[in-house]
Order: structure tokens, then sequence, then C-alpha cells
């Protein structure tokens, strides 16, 4: 017997002990209601102002006291101990669920001979075992270090990603003043009661994005402010999850589009939250923040409050697979005519129900792994569901975007190899997504992998379905670009403006659904 069978088994008998235990621990059925969710609704670096429209109360440690509704208020504080982070090189994710395919990716790495180890997210959740296991490489105190690593293994075509553990949250004071004048000061959390609502002004959004801007923000329930895992006043506001899909529905669909859509955005973004629970912002004192990286929820206004009525009818409902496992039903604004697969979007296992999918009602004969094909696909598109440009969305089907000599330095900066002579070794999954390309530059090569990367690296393309024309200098170096690109987002799941078409044309929200995921059962989770 090899030293890598002895070191599996007693993983596998432990795995499957339990994984015998969870089944009998937690049997199936559903929810008595809608989960309770904490939600980063803003963040501030020293200050923030608020108004409680209908009165509300405060409370700082030992003390407390009532807002009017006229009254302004003003949050300060002062930073003491900055966060303490350890960054992990992380290589692959896998649901405990799965025990055996746990041991097998266990063994698979052991064998590698790297230092190994382990860090485990997720929680258990009634009938639902939603923990993960991830597998990392490297541990570094700083994140410069732990991208050195990544660097090197992109540079051998292994997908990883650099996870930031949150060992301690920072430390400091909070202030609260009532009109101008000071009524209480401590370490903190502050919390706020509103009767309902709570106005935020100057909420920070879309940090990094072209449409990132401020605006004031209006929030239903409790809210607690303190210092977080970024050195800054996280406001987190708990609530259910139903109150808040009827805010996250319209900023992520437009509130205009069939009644279909938007109940079909309403179940999907129901199971992508249940499905991530605990996966995202680990020990930052909060499930999900209110960005692009999880869910976009700008509060509670006429449009949420329409909203809510229409997607009354779907609460609870979700997608499960044949095993009865929640299905992270993820969605992006335009797929540009095919879905993409989910494990060479993201490092995660291949998920049957997210391997991309045409949206068209009939399919071209096209391989868009094959450049001839996807190069075809974009300059003369088939009749597709996300191209009616009618429907919000419809005008990101096709687009162009030309980088200038400027615009190139930076991506040259970025890449870090020099003057670039070329870029080749593109790799397309199913939708024509590039998931690694590789830059030969003047001082050495480099890989880029995942399709988000490759996109950030040319100045933030709609997404990474593209075909180019390099412009060169006198050189031969590459000095400026020509881009052509198909839908904007990663691609996987549904397609947000395919499902608008589809609800105006009459579809209803489950057959919505199974063209998007095909295999899934909806189901009343509670």
């Amino acid at each position: 017997m090899t030293p890598t069978k002895r070191s599996r088994i007693p993983t596998l008998c432990l795995l499957l002990t339990l994984a015998m235990f969870l089944i009998a621990a937690f049997p199936t059925g559903v929810l008595a209601g809608p989960p309770i969710v904490k939600i980063k609704v803003a963040e501030f670096p020293k200050s923030l102002l608020l108004q409680m429209e209908q009165g509300g109360t405060w409370k700082l440690g030992s003390a407390s006291g009532r807002l009017n509704k006229k009254d302004r208020c003003e949050i300060t504080g002062v930073l003491e101990t900055h966060a303490k982070k350890r960054f992990h090189v992380m290589v692959e994710s896998l649901p405990m669920r799965e025990p055996l395919k746990v041991a097998e990716s266990l063994a698979k790495w052991r064998a590698t001979g790297r230092a190994v180890h382990t860090f485990q997210a997720g929680s258990l959740s009634h009938s639902y075992d939603g923990r993960v296991l991830f597998i990392g490489v490297g541990q570094f105190d700083t994140r410069e270090s732990a991208q050195k690593l990544s660097d090197e293994l992109s540079a051998k075509t292994i997908s990883n990603w650099i996870f930031e553990e949150i060992l301690s949250r920072s430390k400091g004071k909070i202030a609260i003043s009532v009109n101008g004048r000071r009524v209480a000061r401590g370490s903190g959390p502050l919390s706020l009661s509103p009767t309902p609502d709570v106005a935020i002004r100057k909420v920070e959004f879309a940090r990094g994005y072209s449409w990132h801007g401020y605006a004031d923000r209006r929030f239903r329930g409790p809210i607690t402010i303190g210092w977080g895992a970024q050195d800054a006043l996280d406001c987190v506001l708990t609530t259910n999850l139903e109150h808040i899909l009827a805010g996250v529905v319209p900023s992520e669909i437009s509130s205009n589009a069939a009644p279909g859509a938007i109940q079909t955005q309403a179940i999907a973004a129901r199971g992508e939250i249940l499905s991530k629970m605990s996966l995202r912002h680990i020990g930052e004192g909060f499930h999900f923040c209110s960005e692009q990286h999880c869910q976009v929820y700008s509060g509670d206004d006429s449009v949420s409050e329409k909203i809510a009525v229409i997607i009354a009818p779907t609460a609870g409902y979700l997608l499960q697979s044949a095993k009865a496992d929640i299905i992270d039903a993820v969605y992006a604004a335009n797929c540009g005519g095919h879905g993409d697969r989910n494990d060479l979007v993201w490092t995660s296992p291949p998920d049957p129900y997210l391997i991309g999918v045409w949206d068209c009602a009939i399919p071209p004969a096209l391989d868009l792994t094959n450049e001839t094909d996807v190069a075809s696909f974009i300059r003369n598109p088939p009749q597709c569901f996300c191209q009616d440009p009618t429907v919000e969305g419809g005008d990101k089907f096709r687009w162009t975007r030309n980088l200038s000599a400027a615009d190139w330095k930076k991506v040259e900066s970025a890449a870090g190899v020099g003057p670039i002579r070329s870029i080749d070794d593109f790799a397309r999954g199913p939708s024509g997504r590039l998931y690694k390309i590789t830059l030969h530059g003047k001082t050495g090569d480099k890989s880029v992998m995942k399709e988000l990367k490759i996109r950030q690296l040319f100045g933030g393309l709609r997404s990474a379905c593209f075909i180019v024309a390099w412009k060169r200098d006198s050189a031969g170096f590459i000095s400026g670009a020509e881009f052509m690109g198909a839908g904007w987002g990663h691609g996987v799941g549904m397609c947000q403006t395919g499902a608008q078409y589809l609800a105006r044309e009459g579809w209803d929200y489950g057959k919505i659904l199974s063209h998007y995921f095909p295999g899934s059962r909806l189901v009343k989770w509670y």
C-alpha cells in the first residue's frame, strides 16, 4: 500500500461517517419561513449622515436615545486598530456533502508535493448542507506574497484564486451626534431601530465600475454600524430574505419588464442567495454585500414596493437539483447568444445545471470554442432571444471597444511583462468567452486565466467573448487594439435580457427557468 493510499483511507472513512450523520440529523423538508439575512448596505471611511424619516431609537454601549423625524444625525468614527488578515492561494472548492469527491481532490493535490491546507466555509441550514471545503496550496501574511504564487500557478495554467481570511475586524471609537450635539461615544457597534425607515446619505455604489457614484438610500429594518474588515464603518441591515428580494430584483433587472421576467429573477436570486449563505464575506459580520460582488441592493423605494407585489406569488420557490441540492441560479446581463460553464468562469466544480445553453429557438451549427466559428458568431450572429434592442440590455448583445496608445500603456503596466509582442493561446468556453490567454512581452511571458481577469486586463471589457485586431508600433510591439465582442457579463446561468424577451413572448417563470437551467426542478422551500 502506497503512502498516498494510506493517507486517503482514514480521510475517506471520516467523511463518509460524517455524511451518514448529516443525513440522519437533517432530514429533507421546507423551512417555516424566510431566513433572516444580514447585508452590508453601505461603507464609510470615517463618517456618515442619516435621518429616521418617521423617528426611531439608537443604542451605543450603555447609552441610548430617540431620534425624531426631523433630527439630523451624524455618525463619526476614529480607527484605532487595523483589521488583521491572512491570504490563501486556493486551487479548488468542493461541497462537503460529496465526501468521495473531497477525498479524491485532497489526494490529488497532496500527490503534487505541495503544502496543501484546507479551509471550511458555509453552514448547515435546516435540511441543506451548504458547507464547502476550499483547498489551498499557500498561506501568506500579505496579498503581494499570495499574488506572486497565484501568478506562478497561472503561468502553469493552474486555475486559482486568492481568498482573504479575516482574522479580526478593525476596532475604534464611534460617536453619534444629533443636530450638531454629540450625545454618545463608545466602542460600538451602534444599533439603529427606525420606525420603519432610515435614510442614509451619500451611499457609495459600484466602486471600480464605470457607473460608480453616490446616492441617498432608504432602508427598512434594524441597522448596526461598526468597524469592519476593510478599516471602515460598515452599515449592516438585518431583515428577512423576501424583503431583501423586493429591493434586489429591480436592481438586477428592469422594473418595467414583464411580470414573468421579474418573477423569474426573484426565484433565481433567492436560490443564489441561499446557496451562497455563509460563503461570502466570511468573518466580516454579515452574509452579503449590496454590490455586484454579491447582490445589487439599492434599498427601499416606490419601485421595490411595486416589485414586492409582483414577486409575492413566488415566495419561497427556488430551483433544486435531482439530489435535492439548492441550485446556485446565477445570472448575467446579456449572454450574447450562448451561456458559459461555471467551472471555466470560476474555480469551482462543474455544475450540470450551469453548462451554458444557446439563447435562441434554433441553435446554429457553430462550435464557439473554435476561433473561426466564434468570429462568424460575433460578426454575423444568429437570431437570439437577447438581441432585441427594445428590451433592456438588448443593446449589449454586440459591442466594440478601441484601446488607444495611452490605454494600452495601462495594459502593459498591469501585465508586467514590458512591451507586448504578441498574445495567443486563446482558450474559449462554449459561449466563446475566453478563459485563458498568454502574453509574450519583452521581459517575459504571462498567462491570464478566468474571464473576469481577462476583461479587467483590457480595461474592463463588457465580456470575454471577443475578437481583436492589434495595432502595432514601428518595432512590432502591440500599441493598441480594436475589440468586437458579444454580451455583457460572465454569461453563466440565466441571461437576464433573454428572460425579459421570453416573458414578453408569454413564457412563465417555470418555462424560462427550465430553459436556462435544464434538468432543474422548481420547489417551494418555505
